[in-house]
């Protein structure tokens, strides 16, 4: 049982983006709807969803961009002093700012964002795995001090300044930015096809 989950574990973690994508495909089958506060509300939340995303990436550098887990060491600064897991926070702000984008705030929001929100948590329990098992007591000392989704209105786990000059940042903002473009291109891509479908139904 173990090795299966542990497969299965790594197969949901490899084709991320993939499954990501399935569901984007299905989102863009849905029918649209049309309230006009809709794409304002959508904008916000991918400008918040992009925020985070850039700081947690000044700190973590690359090694999240790949097929299989990867970590020289334990990042406990900047969003993830509050957070365990900003960039799963993100890319389900992202979702929703897609869907409320395209369905306005149709009830097809609540099942579409149920399916998201338990993929992105069981990434992060896949995470959290790979990172007590190569962090140990370090990572249960910073696990118990911080949650996993709901940010602490306070850092945890010590002085962030004296980290920082252990470990500094990997990347300016703007660095971490342009580093994430194909996020960027994926979310404009994704959007235009939204809008593609908007105009078919309601003006042609």
């Amino acid at each position: 049982m173990p090795d299966t989950e542990n497969k299965f574990s790594a197969f949901l973690y490899r084709f991320r983006g993939y499954i990501l994508g399935v569901m984007a495909v299905i989102l863009v089958c849905a029918p649209p709807g049309n309230e006009p506060t809709a794409p304002l509300i959508a904008v916000l939340l991918y400008i918040l969803s992009a925020f985070l995303r850039v700081q947690a990436r000044r700190f973590i550098g690359e090694h999240t961009r790949g097929y299989e887990h990867q970590a020289d060491a334990l990042v406990t600064c900047g969003p993830y002093s509050r957070v365990r897991h900003p960039l799963y926070i993100s890319n389900t702000g992202f979702a929703l700012g897609i869907a409320i984008f395209h369905l306005g705030f149709s009830l097809w929001i609540l099942p579409l964002m149920l399916v998201v929100i338990a993929f992105e948590m069981a990434l992060s329990r896949i995470e959290d795995r790979f990172l007590e098992r190569k962090f140990g007591d370090v990572w249960r000392l910073w696990a118990s001090e911080t949650p996993a989704f709901f940010p602490r209105l306070r850092a945890s786990h010590g002085d962030c300044a004296e980290k920082l000059r252990m470990l500094p940042l990997q990347r300016t903002f703007w660095q971490a930015f342009f580093a994430d473009s194909s996020t960027w291109l994926w979310l404009l891509f994704c959007n235009l096809l939204l809008v593609v479908r908007k105009v078919v139904v309601f003006y042609v």
